[in-house]
């Protein structure tokens, strides 16, 4: 009896229907799924009052092998009004934690950003910017030792971001990081210049880039004399779990790199590009550094960081191939200067991380044809190559970007990187698929997975409660700071052994994306890191951007969404084509007098296109900006050729 009740038991389990939901929520203009698992017949959303909302009937299912589940999509874009929902399925109510509203991410980028000031080395965080997490400074001794594998003597070197769940800074690690949040700035200015989530000010910067200067200032301390720069600043051996300020281990700068130094290179000049409107001589301090780092680099292409020295155990992130740094660091080099001298063939299919950054230097060459010329088409077929794959994969199994193989350390972070890989081939083209996906990378990290939890600390139903991450584990606050992504699903397994080795129990599953513990033990799927967390907030941000009505300058038509946007000064809503009077104050472009204009005015996407009714010339309003477009040209409002 006892058998065939636990059976009976046993069966129920495998056969009840679960929904697998982004957690945060959903955007009400947006393309909506989530994946259902289980389920039998149509799918019933229902609305507080027990109303029945939207019925829908779920896509066929189809086999994810990264979990070993058949799973049916459902799409329901279709439910638009803001508010809290339940899912039905055969009048089983399966959750009631369906969100609708708008802005869904800004809380989330907020917090993916302000995680930045909680890893800040050098300074104290107060109560009144940091809450229950505040803590005292550490490694405030600005006075450090080289190694002898850097040379002899000492530098001066304070601030920077911890790098990860321990308490090194890398400059491998910090430029892939600082680049894709400079990146994030620089496509969207005019959006992050008010956008404020309580940090310390910095002499009127926006938060992004005063966040950002804190490290762009800890790697001009990096950089010697010659131009070289150093690889890392750590301590012989990883810390104990203690606060930042009980670390009395003695640090050391170690090593140098060609790697090192183009990474620098090519994030200093990034830095003088973003930072000029706001402090030149800041801007000229970091391009003049970008400009010896990569003349060092350039002649010392055989020194590597390929393995820490004997007596060292922190991070190596080694490398015995410096071509892809090099190629990321001229391109922005190029970009930065105009000198062709720093120009380099290559593009390449592959997203980037930390050990292979040839998919920054991608998109860069990608955004600025007139820079590049045919390598910009080049890189532009590459990005749009591996976007469409990542399209297809989005529409199977569960809705998601992710292949099995992509299942590696930082397995979120890959994730993430995809998802700013395909807003690049949305900014390119304007071709909703490729927005649709990124959505759906995030609705992955968000809790649209077979783990049924947001990745992301603080966010969601079911979060991380106890990350890799030594000052969640020392501070004494049960909550861990929040807007920390962990690592990830992965079935490598490196951090299981004996609890005596600050190892883990076998957590591993069989299935690659379900090889995943939340305990502090495991540093293989739970730690958090700078370099993951930067995708997530460029992901999460540039998704409230370009629905608040922004879009890089070089994107193509309608890629700004701002849906909402009224195009009239009335208290209703324009309609989809109206007429107007502009009065032009400059001249249209070369050999064009100043004239009164009838003009068209269209609602596209969310971009607001001011077409002039008998002529090809087209006004276009766009980040608050008017442009005029002739023949391919754009013009300022006052006839100036821009590009």
């Amino acid at each position: 009896m006892f058998f065939v009740a636990s059976a009976a038991l046993y069966v129920q389990g495998v056969l009840a229907a679960n929904a697998y939901i982004n957690q945060v929520g959903f955007r009400p203009a947006d393309s909506k799924e989530f994946a259902l698992v289980g389920g039998n017949g149509d799918v019933e959303i229902v609305n507080t009052s027990g109303q029945t909302a939207l019925k829908v009937t779920p896509k066929a299912a189809s086999f994810w092998d990264a979990s070993g589940q058949n799973v049916q999509l459902v799409d329901f874009s279709e439910l638009k009004a803001p508010g809290t929902y339940s899912i039905k399925v055969g009048g089983n109510v399966l959750r009631s934690d369906l969100v609708v509203k708008e802005e869904p991410f800004k809380d989330v980028f907020k917090a993916a950003a302000k995680w930045f000031y909680y890893q800040r080395a050098s300074m104290a965080l107060e109560s009144s910017y940091a809450g229950q997490w505040s803590r005292a400074a550490g490694h405030t001794n600005a006075t450090v030792e080289l190694h002898n594998s850097a040379g002899s003597g000492t530098v001066n070197s304070t601030k920077g971001w911890y790098d990860a769940g321990d308490y090194g800074r890398y400059i491998v690690n910090s430029g892939i990081t600082t680049y894709t949040l400079l990146s994030l700035y620089e496509h969207f200015p005019e959006y992050f210049k008010t956008l404020k989530w309580n940090i310390p000010a910095d002499n009127g910067l926006p938060d992004l880039l005063a966040e950002i200067k804190w490290n762009l200032d800890w790697m001009l301390t990096m950089q010697a004399s010659d131009g070289a720069v150093y690889h890392k600043l750590t301590s012989l051996g990883f810390p104990g779990d203690v606060m930042p300020a009980q670390d009395n281990s003695k640090l050391y700068v170690i090593g140098k790199s060609a790697e090192a130094a183009f990474d620098f290179a090519g994030v200093m000049a990034v830095a003088s590009r973003v930072y000029k409107p706001f402090d030149a001589n800041y801007a000229g301090k970091c391009l003049e550094a970008a400009k010896k780092a990569y003349s060092w680099g350039s002649n010392n292409m055989n020194v590597h960081f390929a393995a820490n020295p004997s007596d060292v155990s922190t991070g190596a992130y080694e490398g015995d191939n410096a071509t892809d740094e090099k190629l990321f660091a001229g391109t922005e080099l190029a970009i930065a200067t105009g000198d062709g001298s720093y120009k380099q063939s290559g593009t390449t299919e592959y997203i980037s991380y930390w050990g292979d950054v040839a998919g920054l230097a991608t998109y860069e060459k990608a955004t600025h044809p007139t820079v590049f010329g045919g390598d910009a088409n080049e890189a532009k077929q590459k990005i749009l190559g591996t976007a469409d794959n990542f399209v297809a994969r989005s529409q199977k199994g569960f809705g998601v970007v992710m292949a099995k193989d992509d299942f590696v350390w930082g397995s979120n972070a890959v994730a993430s990187n995809q998802g700013v890989w395909l807003l690049h081939a949305y900014y390119l083209t304007g071709e909703e698929k490729y927005y649709t996906a990124a959505l759906k990378v995030l609705d992955y990290l968000l809790g649209k997975n077979p783990l049924d939890m947001s990745f992301v600390t603080g966010y969601g139903a079911k979060s991380p409660m106890h990350p890799h991450h030594r000052p969640s584990t020392s501070d004494g606050v049960t909550a861990p700071i929040p807007g920390m992504l962990v690592g990830g699903p992965q079935p490598g397994g490196e951090d299981i052994g004996s609890a005596a080795e600050w190892k883990c129990a076998d957590y591993r599953t069989g299935q690659a994306a379900t090889a995943y513990t939340d305990q502090q033990c495991s540093y293989a799927t739970n730690e958090v890191a700078i370099n993951w967390n930067a995708p997530l907030a460029y992901l999460a941000g540039a998704l409230e951007a370009l629905n608040a009505g922004h879009a890089p300058e070089f994107a193509a038509n309608g890629v700004a969404r701002n849906s909402g946007t009224q195009v009239s000064s009335s208290s209703e809503a324009p309609s989809s084509s109206s007429s107007a009077v502009v009065s032009s104050s400059g001249s249209v472009g070369p050999n064009s007098s100043s004239s009164q204009w009838t003009l068209s005015i269209r609602k596209n996407s969310g971009s607001v296109n001011l077409r002039m009714t008998e002529s090809p010339t087209r006004f276009r309003l766009e980040d608050y900006r008017l442009y005029v477009e002739r023949n391919g040209k754009r013009y300022g409002a006052k006839g100036n050729r821009l590009r």
